[in-house]
Parts: structure tokens; C-alpha cells; sequence
């Protein structure tokens, strides 16, 4: 394929057209179609494109063909393309069709939004393309529209009826151009969507439902979310609280998080109910903190340590760190979390993250254990150490635990070792319980 391709939504492509072909009889064509469709997304990948969003600045710039010119212009190109599709469209080569038509998707998508929509409307009336063919440019081209100009697809959407031949492929295919238009729309203008999703929201039955609505919340959050957590209402959305985490969720840089946080603080600061205020916030600190911990120890102690947090959103953000999340850097994170959580908060993130490391490498976290110093961290962490080795090696467990100073601590510890001594051992395990005092 040409290397002047442009094509801004392949993952888009993929599921409509591979949708819109599922029912095809004749088997040869469908694997053509496939393999033809599973090229272009394969070229387009090489290219560096991404779904739905602007080229990175380290993607490989797209050199665009010359836009054509409005009215006369724009309907001859729309027409010579027209006329090329239904020309490969006839050839019974099939590896012809392929070039021909790969050559055509180059011209396809960098067609201006007036052609496009021209384009769209002439596909939408014909009735002499194969259904494959017909129905993988059109759904190709439909969710281009949607991403360059959503509103002309919500514009279309009542006259896309007949494209597949089956009923439940087609309202598959509105119903995801539906979400995909309002949520690109969202991202610029929300209130606008707001406004067409009730005023038109009684014409699209089952599909615009708190699903599609949360979408477009998504979206917006990523420009504006004070503006997004003000529309949750006037969309009229049954799960408040999900649309506040996928709000939330939208947050993918570390100003972000902070623009989020600082919203987030002044929407519940108008609620009445502390309880469900507090419950809801507690599960937004934790996805916010959870987008920090992804960065690694730098980048997310920074931006912790900026939030502000109080103790018990604190404890709420740490509750969210797992042990894939501290990966290298587990020590850190474990001697951040001793410094950073209320006391009563510290027990069951580092219990559980030592569990884990202990699991995955007991050596290395022995080692860290070996030169951790005093205090509540060590405690926890080896009170999670010789639980875990206790199943294989309850000896060596013992020896931890008995470095724990005397007192409930090393008592707990040592009654979870009888627990998980192997059964099969009942000898040591009948003198350790005697030695110890544990019935």
C-alpha cells in the first residue's frame, strides 16, 4: 500500500469491517477480505498511527494528498473514486481486487470532510457493490467522519439501515458510531452533547444509555474535568459514582491527576452525604494514585507528595499499590509507605506487597529485610515473610519470627507459622507448637 496512507482510526476498521462480514457465505471471499483488511491495519500500525488520536510527535509524519477543492472539484474526485471502487469491485482477480483496492483506500482517506460525506451518501444509495466490499468502505469511511467531524455522523446515522444485510450487524455498527461521534464531539464541546443527547436521546432506544454517556464524560475529562463532573447530572446518569471513577480514570498525565484531584475536591465539597462523599472520593484517590504508581518510584512519590493528601486519602492512595506496581524498586516503596500512612494503615499494603515478593523472590526480599531497620516496616514485612516461607520452609520462618521482639507481634507470628506448617510434618510441628506455648 501506498506509503501516503493515512488512516487515523485502524482499530475502529477492524471491528466494523470484520463485523460487517461475519455472515458472508462464501468462505474464499471472507478470508480475502480479512487478510486484505488485516494489510491495511498491519501498514497502518507500521506507520505509527494510532485509534482516534493526533499523531505522536514521534510518529512518522503522513504526507496528505492535496485536499480536493470544494463543490464541482470535490464531486469529480468523489465520482472518479466511486467509479474505481465498482471497477475493482467487477474484477474476478482477486489479487487485482486487492491492489486496486488498496490503492483506493489511500485516496479514501484523505478526502476532505464535505467529500467524505458525499462519499458516505453515494455508498449509502448504491446497490450494485459486493456487500463486503460496500460495507467494509463504508464502515471504514463512517468512522473517519466520526473522529474529523462526529457531527455529520449523528447527521447520518438514521439513514444507516441495509448496509450488511442483517439488522443486528447494522445496529452494531450505529450503535458504536453513535458512541464514537459523541464522545470525539465531547471532547471539544460536552454541554453541546449534552444538549443532543436530550433533545435526541428518545430516537436511539438502548443505545445511549449511562454507558455511552459516561464515554463522553470520559472524553471530556481529558480537557476539562470540573466541566465533566458538572454534566454528570444534566446528563441525567443513574451510577453517579462510575462516572465519577471513569472521570476519574481519564487523568493520564501527572497534571492531570492534579487538574482531577483539585476538581474532584470541589465537586464533593458541595455534597451533603459525607458518607457516600467519602466512599466515592476514597475509590478516586485510589485510581488516581494507581495512574501515579504506574510512572515507577520517582514520578509517583513526586506527585503524591504535591497532592497534598490528607491521612486518610493518603491511606486510600496506598491501599491501591501492588507489587507489580513497585516491581525494582519494591525497598522504596515499602520504606515510603512506613514514612507516608497513618500507622493504622500500614499493616495490609506492605503485608500484602511482601507476600507477594516473598512469592515471587524470597531471596531478594530476605535480603531487603536483612538490612531494614527497626520498626513498624521490618515488623510488618516480617511478619508477611515467615507466613509465606512457612509453607515450604517453617524453620526458617522460625528464625525470622524470632527476631521480632518478644510481645504480640512474634506470638501472632508464630501461631500463622503452626497454621501453615506442611501437615505432613507433624513431628516438628508438634514440638514447635510444645517449645512455643501454642495449643
Amino acid at each position: 500500500m501506498s506509503r501516503s496512507l493515512k488512516i487515523s482510526l485502524v482499530a475502529s476498521i477492524l471491528i466494523l469491517t470484520v463485523a460487517l462480514v461475519v455472515g458472508w457465505t462464501d468462505r474464499q471471499r471472507l478470508a480475502s477480505s480479512r487478510e486484505r483488511n488485516a494489510r491495511v491495519i498491519s501498514q497502518a500500525a507500521a506507520l505509527g498511527i494510532s485509534p482516534g488520536s493526533p499523531a505522536k510527535k514521534d510518529a512518522v509524519l503522513i504526507t496528505k494528498r492535496e485536499r480536493a477543492p470544494r463543490d464541482a472539484a470535490g464531486k469529480r474526485e468523489v465520482a472518479e473514486l466511486f467509479a474505481l471502487l465498482k471497477k475493482a469491485d467487477a474484477t474476478e482477480d482477486q489479487g487485482e481486487t486487492n491492489a486496486e483496492f488498496e490503492k483506493i483506500m489511500a485516496r479514501l482517506v484523505s478526502l476532505d470532510p464535505e467529500a467524505t460525506e458525499l462519499l458516505i451518501k453515494d455508498l449509502l444509495a448504491d446497490k450494485e457493490l459486493r456487500p463486503e466490499n460496500r460495507g467494509g468502505v463504508l464502515g471504514m469511511m463512517l468512522m473517519k467522519v466520526s473522529s474529523d467531524n462526529p457531527q455529520a455522523v449523528l447527521r447520518l446515522l438514521p439513514d444507516l439501515f441495509g448496509i450488511s444485510g442483517k439488522e443486528d450487524d447494522d445496529q452494531q455498527m450505529r450503535s458504536t458510531l453513535l458512541t464514537t461521534s459523541l464522545t470525539n464531539w465531547g471532547k471539544k464541546d460536552p454541554p453541546a452533547v449534552g444538549k443532543w443527547i436530550r433533545e435526541n436521546g428518545a430516537r436511539f432506544p438502548g443505545a445511549i444509555n449511562d454507558s455511552t454517556k459516561c464515554a463522553v464524560l470520559s472524553g471530556a475529562a481529558t480537557g476539562d474535568p470540573a466541566l465533566a463532573l458538572s454534566l454528570i447530572d444534566e446528563m441525567e446518569i443513574g451510577d453517579k459514582d462510575r462516572a465519577v471513577i471513569l472521570i476519574t480514570r481519564a487523568a493520564r498525565t501527572a497534571e492531570g491527576r492534579t487538574a482531577t484531584l483539585a476538581a474532584l475536591r470541589a465537586h464533593f465539597s458541595r455534597s451533603a452525604d459525607d458518607d457516600l462523599k467519602g466512599e466515592v472520593m476514597r475509590a478516586a484517590f485510589r485510581e488516581l494514585a494507581t495512574g501515579a504508581f504506574n510512572e515507577g518510584f520517582g514520578p509517583a512519590s513526586k506527585w503524591l507528595e504535591t497532592a497534598r493528601l490528607d491521612p486518610s486519602e493518603m491511606g486510600a492512595a496506598g491501599s491501591a499499590l501492588e507489587f507489580h506496581h513497585t516491581s525494582k524498586e519494591t525497598g522504596q516503596w515499602l520504606d515510603w509507605l512506613g514514612q507516608n500512612l497513618p500507622a493504622d494503615k500500614v499493616g495490609e499494603p506492605i503485608g500484602r506487597i511482601v507476600e507477594k515478593w516473598t512469592e515471587i523472590d524470597y531471596q531478594d526480599a530476605g535480603r531487603w529485610l536483612t538490612a531494614a531497620p527497626e520498626g513498624l516496616v521490618r515488623t510488618v514485612s516480617i511478619q508477611a515473610y515467615a507466613g509465606a516461607v512457612s509453607k515450604y520452609e517453617p524453620e526458617a520462618a522460625v528464625q525470622w519470627a524470632m527476631t521480632l521482639p518478644a510481645g504480640r507481634d512474634r506470638d501472632s507470628t508464630l501461631r500463622q507459622i503452626y497454621q501453615n506448617w506442611p501437615k505432613e510434618n507433624t513431628t516438628a510441628r508438634d514440638a514447635f507448637a510444645k517449645e512455643h506455648g501454642i495449643e
